[in-house]
């Protein structure tokens, strides 16, 4: 069953102040009723011929809307739901990298200005609507090589992205497979599954060897052919057809995100959304009501100023927010500003005061909030938190409390080995620190004298083949200077001649 039918209550248990309210209600019903006020008076077989019905002009009583305000309160409090939400530490947007086809035949014109400049086109387009979210890029015609990997800044993509061109390949075709395996590898670290779009003007061969090595990530493709071309690509789920507005990009980001945060939802569960706010907007139209003629709303301006003055005496830096929202509720207003170190001093809950103090980078605070937490999330966080403050050892004693809860748990099995890596190189730089503290120190020589039979040194010829070296060549492509695409087209020549025949790219 989807999660938008699955509508139930967080706290049913404040469904039972509607008793009471009910109660008060027939009570005061009963207590303006003729009967309860002339009973004693009258004589029962004479009232009912002495009571004059009201006419149908009349209001509504401002019983039924105090009653229908409380009631709908109570139900707002009892947290109605219908759909989760993913914890507050997991990322909002999902890791993607995009493949570009650079065959020949992208240079074609049928779609304007070519089938390249439109796919770098709604390539920016989708990094521009993906603002913040990191997203790698790979070219690929008859070899497949990597242009730029996962990044948030999509500035540093762009330029490498507009100088692509089919003769900056080393090999001429279309090898979709070895371009989808090679964004495989780079997704690889993620903690949860990543997408990889295939940008192409051919997007139907070898199917079933790309989603092969596509493996855990979703895959879906971006067809850049012109309409009357592709009509039976809209039928197939992975294919989005290229449009002449944004529907292609929109189509393409709900497919990435869709599939994304299912993906993080088995990974790291999700929660039920306070869905109760809702309520708060009927709840204030009934307010509105108490100013109409013939309601008094004297006793209610009056309490508000009584409230004010003695506020104002009791404690002079009390805010006016204290009369109206919770300390939870301005932590979790400041919160949505992204005031985080505002709404860490406002939170009386431990798990939400932490995560403020986490994402306003006081990772003290964040662990001492944490610290009060006693569920496998709030050992989870305080691992983060701990962490981040170097405090390695007890990072690895919270994680291992959350995989002795939840021993799948492969967030905290990873965070757990990165933490440990770093304890392990922490130590051996100590180590070092210590040998290199107890070694002597250096001493320079007496004097220095030259050889006069020396006849010069020796001479090194570099080849051409001595850059295909690993080292060689990558300190070569550190020092370059050149334009973007004379860099790219040296690179994947490099990259070409290094990797053998058969080879994983």
């Amino acid at each position: 069953m989807p999660d938008a039918l699955q509508f139930h209550l967080l706290r049913p248990l404040w469904l039972l102040a509607l008793i009471p309210v009910a109660v008060v209600f027939v009570w005061i019903r009963w207590r303006q009723s003729p009967q309860a006020q002339w009973g004693g008076v009258i004589a029962p077989h004479l009232l009912s011929h002495l009571v004059v019905q009201p006419g149908t002009a009349r209001g509504v009583s401002p019983l039924y809307l105090v009653a229908a305000g409380l009631a709908l309160g109570i139900v707002a409090l009892s947290g109605p739901t219908w759909r989760r939400e993913l914890p507050p530490f997991v990322e909002d947007k999902a890791p993607l990298m995009i493949a570009l086809a650079l065959a020949a035949s992208m240079g074609e014109s049928d779609v304007a200005p070519t089938r390249l400049e439109r796919a770098k086109q709604k390539i920016r387009d989708l990094l521009a609507a993906r603002s913040g979210a990191r997203t790698g890029l790979i070219a690929y015609a008859g070899t497949a090589h990597l242009v730029m990997p996962l990044t948030e800044d999509r500035a540093v993509i762009e330029p490498f992205l507009a100088a692509l061109a089919p003769g900056l390949m080393p090999a001429a075709g279309r090898n979709t497979t070895a371009a989808v395996a090679l964004a495989a590898e780079a997704l690889a670290p993620e903690t949860v599954p990543g997408t990889i779009l295939v940008v192409a003007d051919d997007v139907a061969g070898e199917d079933g060897a790309v989603r092969q090595a596509a493996g855990r990530n979703g895959l879906v493709k971006l067809s850049v052919t012109p309409q009357h071309a592709g009509g039976g690509l809209a039928l197939r789920s992975d294919v989005v057809p290229v449009s002449v507005d944004d529907t292609d990009i929109g189509a393409l980001e709900r497919r990435i995100e869709t599939r994304y945060r299912a993906a993080q939802g088995d990974a790291f569960g999700t929660q039920w959304r306070d869905e109760g706010f809702w309520l708060l907007l009927p709840i204030a139209l009934l307010s509105l009501l108490w100013f109409r003629r013939g309601t008094t709303v004297t006793w209610v301006v009056a309490f508000i100023c009584l409230a004010q003055i003695s506020s104002a005496k009791a404690e002079e830096t009390r805010r006016f927010a204290d009369l109206w929202l919770t300390p939870d509720q301005q932590g979790r207003i400041a919160f949505e500003r992204g005031d985080y170190a505002t709404a860490a001093k406002r939170f009386s809950d431990p798990m939400w005061r932490g995560i403020a103090a986490y994402r306003a980078f006081d990772f003290l605070a964040a662990a001492e909030a944490f610290a009060h937490v006693d569920t496998p999330e709030g050992r989870f966080a305080l691992g983060n938190a701990q962490a981040q403050n170097h405090a390695y050892e007890k990072a690895i004693a919270a994680y291992d409390e959350v995989l002795k809860i939840s021993p799948g748990n492969a967030a905290a099995t990873t965070n757990r080995a990165i933490v440990m890596a770093a304890l392990r190189a922490k130590e051996e730089k100590r180590k070092k620190q210590e040998q290199d503290d107890s070694a002597p120190p250096d001493e320079k020589a007496d004097e220095m004298r030259v050889d006069p039979t020396q006849k010069g040194g020796k001479t090194i010829k570099v080849t051409p083949e001595d850059l295909t070296t690993a080292g060689a060549a990558e300190a070569w492509m550190r020092q370059i200077q050149t334009t973007p695409a004379a860099f790219l087209k040296m690179k994947f020549a490099i990259q070409a001649a290094t990797q053998p025949a058969g080879a994983k790219p």
